[in-house]
């Protein structure tokens, strides 16, 4: 896929530092709406996040720029509200970047070739997503795939995090967001956390979101601290299965990445990868046991024959290589108490 290099400027760098004043601590926190409707999941103390698996959309954001040539390019994706309502999608991708000007982070593709958008700040697609929480509170967590832009330098790195971490917390409050040290507890490394007890029960991340970091290179080797884990962090970040903060895994390959898919599997890691391309690799990707099936084409185009739907999903569905033999697709999220 075409890419631009991606660099941050001076200017960026001195808005961090700005930013950088002040830290995390107390920072707009969005009160927690109540009263919670009530809804009955029978299964909930039994099925877990990694028994799930669900359609999830390639930068969820992205709307086609006019006179487009790029194939790669060619898609337009609903509002988030309505792929998470309409479209039953339940993972999404933003690709994020620092504007030193603003002092925000925005969301959108490339820089005047590919820059429309459904939602241009950050907060304003955590506030689409965190609204259609709010009347949809019956649902599996949902997961948020940050990819950053920029590639982050290292003086200012924390203060890079911080900011973001900053603009998450003022949509989402503390106890609608799952974070590593959550998941970790007591044990010594996500790893080992993952491996020994596996993902929360769906009862107890209904209603709740987290995120993760899309990235193999230097942000993720600062976002780690030096590929050490996540303590105090928001994002569970992309790992192999040997690695301390192996959590979550992007394997984007169906057939090609079959080896590192099973490992990962293996070790109670969410799995997310592609499934537009040949029938071969979409039917691989739905029964190899991958969690999050991503697709440019959630729901039916005008003009186009393709589109990925997921057979027996309410939307989600149970996963066939990790679910129990009792899970169901209504126990994972029932239509009846979610609705759209």
């Amino acid at each position: 896929m075409f890419r631009f290099k991606r660099y941050v400027s001076l200017a960026l760098l001195s808005a961090l530092s700005v930013l950088g004043c002040g830290g995390e601590t107390g920072s707009g926190k969005t009160p927690e709406p109540e009263p919670v409707p009530k809804f009955d999941y029978p299964l909930d103390d039994v099925l877990r996040l990694h028994h799930v698996q669900t359609k999830s959309t390639h930068n969820s954001y992205h709307i086609e720029t006019k006179d487009n040539t790029v194939e790669d390019w060619n898609y337009t994706h609903a509002p988030l509200d309505v792929q998470l309502g309409a479209q039953g999608v339940r993972h999404v991708e933003l690709d994020i970047r620092f504007n030193a000007s603003l002092e925000i982070f925005e969301v959108y593709h490339l820089p005047i070739l590919d820059e429309q958008t459904t939602c241009r700040k950050f907060t304003d697609c955590l506030s689409v997503l965190k609204k259609w929480s709010d009347a949809h509170r019956a649902h599996h967590a949902l997961v948020v795939q940050i990819e950053m832009k920029d590639t982050v330098p290292e003086v200012s790195a924390e203060t890079y995090f911080e900011a973001m971490h900053k603009e998450i917390r003022s949509v989402w409050p503390d106890n609608r967001l799952f974070t590593p040290d959550e998941l970790q507890g007591s044990e010594a490394t996500l790893r080992d956390a993952v491996k020994k007890n596996g993902w929360p029960t769906l009862g107890e991340l209904r209603g709740q979101v987290l995120f993760t970091l899309d990235d193999s290179g230097t942000n993720r080797q600062l976002y780690t601290k030096n590929h050490t884990g996540l303590a105090g962090r928001i994002l569970f970040a992309d790992a192999s299965p040997t690695d301390p903060w192996a959590a979550i895994a992007v394997l984007n390959s169906p057939l090609g990445d079959a080896a590192a898919i099973a490992e990962a599997l293996a070790a109670n890691m969410l799995v997310r990868t592609f499934v537009d391309g040949t029938q071969e690799a979409r039917d691989a990707a739905m029964t190899n046991g991958v969690h999050f099936l991503t697709t440019d084409y959630p729901a039916p185009v005008d003009g186009m024959a393709y589109w990925f739907d997921l057979p027996g999903g309410t939307p989600s569905r149970c996963n066939p290589v990790t679910a129990p033999a009792e899970c169901t697709s209504e126990a994972i999220e029932d239509p009846e108490f979610v609705g759209e």
